[in-house]
């Protein structure tokens, strides 16, 4: 009996474990998508056709079409109506795709992150200009509301 306890307690820390090696795997994913890029213009620049991008990111174009349609990626149109990706619709579809392939969470799963993500960095802006705004009130020596 003490051994059948002892080797469930030693397979529930394992899948715990398991579970939290996955866990940090998603984090990295998710926060290389947050990492500051060092030049945002160049890879906001739709730049790549849906032909391109899916052989890029390893997707068949229609599955890509279909992320568009869930919103979980938007690429810009040319004057064409032509879909053009640029490399920030590539590192995100790239981390939709880790996050599906390799670490098994589902299309919802990855929309719940994703949503997260967004106002993780709306949040992170807000700060940012939180702090900004209280360096110039302590800088004009106006007391704050």
């Amino acid at each position: 009996m003490l051994n059948e306890n002892s080797e469930r307690t030693f397979n529930l820390n394992e899948l715990t474990e398991d579970k939290l090696e996955k866990i940090d795997k998603a984090y990295e994913i998710l926060s290389a998508l947050l990492k500051p890029r060092q030049s945002p213009t160049v890879t906001a620049e739709p730049r790549y056709v849906i032909s391109v991008a899916s052989r890029i990111v390893g997707m068949e174009p229609h599955t890509l079409r279909y992320y568009e349609r869930l919103g979980l990626v938007q690429p810009r149109r040319s004057g064409g109506n032509t879909r053009l990706y640029s490399q920030d619709d590539i590192d995100q579809l790239c981390c939709l795709k880790s996050l599906m392939s390799d670490l098994g969470v589902n299309l919802a799963g990855v929309e719940v992150a994703l949503h997260l993500l967004r106002r993780m960095e709306k949040m992170q802006e807000r700060v940012r200009e939180m702090e900004e705004r209280l360096k110039q009130l302590l800088a004009s020596d106006i007391e704050p509301d």
